[in-house]
Parts: structure tokens; sequence; C-alpha cells
């Protein structure tokens, strides 16, 4: 039973549905996909609760039954984000692959992340409200790369662990692995989305892994 007195606030907050109760109508990714497409056009700051609402055709208390806010659609979405690119990391998991071609399979799919709508809207939201979003304390890239890197760490903690890869530090090492391909992959695809780099993808990621597994030899 509801205690008395309690706010309209309260009882929306208590009405919001978590994402593990399942979306059968598939409205929470609707959701998702209309706010990521403002944000990216207008600016987190420039886009309002009813319009996100109006862009997916309900109201906005069906909208505050999946989300009670922004904030959480904007962590939502960072969330599907880190969940595709885990998919892309998980090239060290099969012992019988070489180091290089660990490293060149996941150069690959590091770079197909840019390719990616969602990772585009993303990186476009950034250039337009990166410094507001980081001032205000919801710099959403910070948790992304953080978390990223975080991966990418496991990655090669299993390399050194299994002896594909000569031990030393995993976390700088992914740093200095992912740096290059993030460079890449920005000039190549965020900037309007037009190909700036003369070397295609798949010789930029063959040279890369060429040169990292040598690095790395155990």
């Amino acid at each position: 039973m509801k205690a008395r007195g309690q706010s309209g606030r309260d009882r929306k907050r208590k009405a919001v549905v978590q994402p593990s109760r399942g979306d059968p109508t598939g409205r929470r990714q609707e959701i998702l996909d209309a706010s990521l497409d403002l944000f990216a056009r207008q600016g987190f700051q420039g886009t309002s609760v009813r319009e996100i609402a109006r862009a997916v055709g309900v109201n906005e208390a069906t909208l505050y039954h999946y989300f009670e806010s922004k904030a959480e659609i904007l962590d939502a979405i960072i969330d599907l984000l880190l969940e595709e690119r885990s998919e892309a990391l998980a090239a060290a998991d099969d012992r019988g692959v070489s180091l290089e071609d660990v490293l060149r399979e996941l150069t690959m799919k590091l770079l197909a992340r840019f390719r990616a709508e969602r990772e585009q809207k993303l990186m476009r939201l950034l250039m337009i409200e990166g410094p507001r979003l980081a001032v205000t304390g919801r710099y959403p890239v910070l948790r992304l790369m953080r978390e990223s890197g975080e991966r990418v760490t496991r990655v090669f903690e299993t390399l050194m662990k299994d002896g594909r890869a000569r031990k030393r530090d995993p976390q700088l090492t992914g740093l200095q692995f992912t740096a290059p391909i993030f460079t890449y992959g920005f000039h190549q695809h965020a900037l309007g989305g037009k190909a700036m780099e003369p070397m295609s993808e798949a010789a930029f990621a063959k040279a890369h892994a060429e040169l990292f597994a040598r690095a790395l030899a155990p």
C-alpha cells in the first residue's frame, strides 16, 4: 500500500520501467532512437522531453513510464553503445587465433563502430554540447571512454595471460593501441561522415596490427 502524502513526482518515479522487464512493443528503443536523433541535431539542453514524446508519437506521461528524465535517457543511450562495442572486443576469446589476427580483427571491429549511425550521432552531440555537459557533470563520453578502455584492457590481459603477447601494463597497452584507431576513425567518419584519410580501413588495420604484433611478440 502506498504511503499517504506521496508526491506526484515520487509516484512517477515508482512507475519507471527498467530495461530488464522487457519491452514487447519496442517503445523503449523508439524513445532512445528519437532522443539521440534530437540530441545530435539540437543538443541535450536544447531538447525537451515534450519534443522527444512528440517525435515518438506518445504523450509525456507515456515517456515517463519508461524514463524518469532526459538524463536517464542519455545514460541508457550510453549503455546501448557500450553493449554494441562489447561485441567488438570478443576477438581475443579464441586462443587458436594469432596475436596479429586478433589485433587486426579488433581494429576492424572498432573502426566499424565509427560507421554506425548511433556512434556518429553521439559524436555530433559531443561536438555541439560536450563542454556544457562537462560543466554540468554530465559528460557521457567520459563513461563511454572509461568503460570501453576497461574492456580493451581485459583483451590485452587475456592475450598476455595465455602467452600470445609479452607481459607489460595492459591498460597502457590498450591506450596505445586504441588511440590511433580512434584518431583514424574520427577523421574517416565522424567529420561529416566523409572519408578524410587516403589509406583504406583494411590497409590501416593490417599495418596497425603488424606494428603492435611485432612490439608485443613474446
